[in-house]
């Protein structure tokens, strides 16, 4: 008996850790996610290096200014006299740490407000409805320019804390709109009607169930916004109207361009933030390929070994409860 009960929980743990690498393993699987997958990971990794290991400092002025990209400088230097590879180094973790947090914020909003609303009454629904329609139309770059030329008056700037407060009331109203009408749809379905029928809370309904069936497309709504606050940071210091004094790759497309870079020849002032900022929307869309298959079965590839691997597991554990 204690073997038939060590093999059974063996292959309890092997389902539940199955269940949890599972949506990687679904990823990875598509060629086109798997890309965008590493691109992500690689620009992390860039960007937390590039905190500790710049080869010379991105704020100083120290070189001849207008250097093209050598041995010493690999990307040459600005116009001022910076190194451009060690500002493109460094501004990569401000830009990564504004597009990841306008992301998670704006997408854990628009999870609370949109369940919330396609899960309540009709009052309530109304209510929430109104206010997610009221935020649709708040023009966020019409918000930027007002709130920067507030901190330009009082000889502030717009620093990344204000920046992504404004992303993200102005990003988080649209994935809102989507989870509540799937939310409408889910919670008229068999299975959500018989655990309100037998007592289950509400919020146990939720977070089991509800958030469980929509969880490929929260994923994507992550991508999303996080590639609005991406954008929208590099938008805020193009106009202007942020802190200049910031290294980011918003900043140093400013610099570039308010110099006339791409008159001047100066390509490796202007193209490399450009580049960067390129891939990094371009590993989101990739990973939304994989979003795509986890949430629905039907475009995923028939996998022989993994199904014989499956049915074998079946088998043994229907072996062991027979004896």
């Amino acid at each position: 008996m204690e073997s038939q009960s060590d093999t059974k929980k063996s292959l309890n743990l092997r389902s539940i850790g199955g269940k949890m690498v599972k949506p990687l393993k679904i990823l990875l699987i598509n060629t086109k996610s798997k890309a965008g997958f590493i691109l992500l990971v690689s620009l992390i990794i860039f960007g937390i290096l590039g905190q500790f290991f710049t080869p010379y400092n991105p704020n100083r002025y120290e070189f001849t200014g207008g250097l093209g990209p050598s041995y010493a400088h690999l990307l040459g230097t600005t116009i001022y006299g910076q190194d451009v590879f060690s500002q493109l180094f460094y501004g990569a973790a401000p830009t990564l740490m504004v597009g990841f947090a306008v992301g998670i914020i704006g997408t854990s909003i628009s999870i609370i407000v949109g369940i919330s609303a396609g899960f309540a009454s009709e009052r309530v629904n109304a209510f929430i409805t109104g206010l997610i329609n009221i935020f649709l139309i708040i023009p966020g770059v019409l918000l930027i320019m007002l709130f920067g030329s507030f901190f330009l008056g009082i000889h502030q700037s717009l620093g990344y804390l204000p920046t992504i407060l404004i992303l993200i009331i102005t990003g988080w109203a649209f994935g809102a709109r989507t989870f509540r009408s799937i939310t409408l749809s889910i919670a008229k379905r068999d299975f959500i009607l018989s655990s309100v029928l037998i007592g289950e809370s509400r919020l146990s309904i939720i977070f089991r169930q509800i958030i469980r069936a929509i969880f490929p497309v929260i994923i994507s709504n992550f991508f999303f916004t996080a590639m609005y606050g991406t954008m929208g940071l590099t938008f805020v210091e193009y106009l202007g109207v942020g802190n200049l004094l910031q290294i980011n790759w918003g900043t140093m497309l400013y610099w570039a361009i308010n110099n006339e870079a791409y008159l001047t020849g100066m390509w490796w002032w202007i193209l490399p933030p450009s580049f960067m900022i390129s891939i990094l929307m371009f590993s989101f869309i990739l990973l939304n390929f994989g979003m795509d298959e986890i949430g629905n079965p039907s475009l995923r590839r028939f996998d022989s070994k993994k199904s014989k691997k499956n049915k074998k597991i079946n088998d043994d554990l229907n072996v062991n409860t027979e004896n």
